[in-house]
Parts: C-alpha cells; structure tokens; sequence
C-alpha cells in the first residue's frame, strides 16, 4: 500500500505540471481492484494474550491511520488517505497504543458511572496504564497490563475486509465545488479482537479485589459507547455488538 500501490505510476507529470498519463492512471486502477479483493488471513490468538473482547463493526465502517500520508498527486481514484498496517501480516489494525489510549482518556468517566470512588478510579488508572501503584512504586513488566494491536478475526458477509469509501473535505466559498477525498476503510460487518493480558489489581474497589474480568468488563463498556478510531463523531468506528471472548 505504501510502495507497490505507485509501482506502475510515473510521477514526472508532477513536475511538469500536467496530467497523469493513461498507463499510470490504469495501473492505479488495478491495484485498487486488487486490494478491495484482498482475502483475511488466518490470525491465531496470541498465546500471550490472557483476555480478549470481540466486536462486530457497524455501518460505515472503521477508519485507522488515515493521518498518515498517502498522497498521490491527483491520480483519479487514488486511495489519498493512509491506513494502518500490521508489518508481519500485512493485515490493517489498530495498534495496542491506540487502544490504550483510548480507554485511558475515558476511564475516568466511566468508573464514576461504575460507581468506582474517584480516589480508588484514579488509584486504578495510574495501575493500569502508568505501571505505577498507589505508594509510587513501579508495577514489574511481568505484572503491567498489556495492550496489543486489535485485529480483524472474521470478514462480513460478502467475504470483504477492505472497502472503498470517501470524504468531502469543507471548502470555503459557496461557489466552489468540493473535491471528493477517496479512501480505504475496514469493512462493516468485520469482526475484530481487542487483545490484552491484564492482571489483578492491588487496589480494593468498594471493599473488593479488582480483578482481569472487572477490567475487561469496564474496557467493553467504553468501546461499546466510544468506538474507536477516526470520526468516530460522524458514526465511523461504532460497533453492533462487543462481547468478552
């Protein structure tokens, strides 16, 4: 996506100011088949990997790394926004930093709605994504919760992961036309695993030990209410479902 997708396509129209040639613009053309057609590979669970949520993604789809640059200087019908790519499988995911990012950013709310004491959530949050207990010292790297990448498990029902999908940037001036911005998304109707190995917490929560499955459950929660990745805003990144697996 990031080298082979501009194999085919000679750039010099780019310094001479002009448009691209028929044979770069077809060989374009064929690579966009060729990944919209692309088959999921089978990803085995990782044995390190102690906790899992599955979710199933709903319509539009998922959008991730699409800040990344991936522009092709006005070849038509070019995917112009990037997407992120796993560099073992080569499959699209979300990385595990992300993923943690994500629920770091909404724990706080979310154990207030648990009914978690604000002193104890705030005890839990530094645990959990800091590594850093309630007397300041350093949780072992053997005991530290893990975030790792989410990756696609199960394609839809048309047997597709990858699909083509566009955005129409604002333009100021009411006369002006919006140029259409086309891009990849993984797929609705996808399934995807959110993989973690997470441990118990030395924190008491109202009394009780705070275990993998209180976290897990609270991670679940969040996704199923935020989503994940881009324009989540506009209904991007939703879910229909999300279960512990």
């Amino acid at each position: 996506f990031y080298k082979d997708y501009y194999t085919g396509v000679n750039f010099d129209y780019v310094r001479r100011g002009e448009k691209p040639d028929d044979i770069s613009q077809n060989f374009i053309q064929v690579m966009n088949k060729a990944i919209k057609k692309a088959e999921l590979e089978e990803i085995k669970k990782l044995e390190i990997c102690s906790n899992c949520l599955l979710a199933e993604i709903a319509y539009p789809g998922l959008l991730t790394g699409i800040g990344l640059e991936h522009s092709s200087k006005n070849l038509k019908g070019a995917f112009n926004l990037g997407m992120h790519f796993d560099y073992t499988t080569g499959m699209p995911v979300v990385y595990g930093s992300s993923v943690k990012g994500l629920l770091k950013s909404y724990f706080d709310d979310f154990c207030a709605e648990k009914g978690i004491p604000d002193e104890e959530g705030k005890v839990l949050k530094k645990e959990i994504f800091d590594g850093v207990r309630k007397d300041g010292s350093r949780i072992s790297i053997y005991k530290r919760d893990v975030f790792f990448d989410a990756v696609i498990v199960e394609p839809n029902r048309k047997n597709h992961f990858l699909e083509e999908d566009a955005i129409t940037p604002h333009i100021e001036g009411p006369l002006k036309d919006p140029i259409p911005i086309t891009m990849l998304k993984i797929a609705s109707g996808c399934k995807i695993e959110f993989r973690f190995r997470l441990h118990e917490s030395k924190c008491k929560v109202n009394g009780k030990t705070f275990g993998s499955g209180d976290k897990l459950n609270l991670f679940k929660n969040i996704l199923e209410t935020v989503g994940i990745g881009a324009k989540t805003n506009v209904g991007y990144g939703q879910f229909l479902s999300v279960s512990v697996k």
